[in-house]
């Protein structure tokens, strides 16, 4: 699959290069969501039957919603410690 980086602006974001599908669609298969988020089709199987990750059932085709996948990660990004407040720190 072939994607294009194009300048996506939302309210939550600034504008930020995100890859697409060069067809323009929303909706990405599980092999194009494993490659958009640097893991496996087989990983995300497993977050599916789990339900550890939003996704489309489409008759038995599973699909993802990139705008999904993008608060997933930006959900799952972990602060460093300067910026959490000093209680939630480690004590010496």
């Amino acid at each position: 699959m072939r994607y294009d980086i194009s300048l996506a602006s939302t309210k939550e974001t600034n504008a930020s290069p995100r890859l697409r599908p060069k067809d323009g669609g929303r909706l990405l298969t599980v092999q194009q969501a494993a490659d958009y988020l640097g893991t496996t089709a087989s990983t995300l199987y497993s977050k599916v039957w789990r339900r550890e990750i939003p996704f489309i059932k489409l008759g038995r085709s599973v699909r993802f919603d990139l705008a999904d996948l993008d608060k997933l990660i930006e959900q799952s990004k972990v602060k460093p410690f300067e910026l959490l407040e000093p209680s939630v720190q480690f004590r010496k």
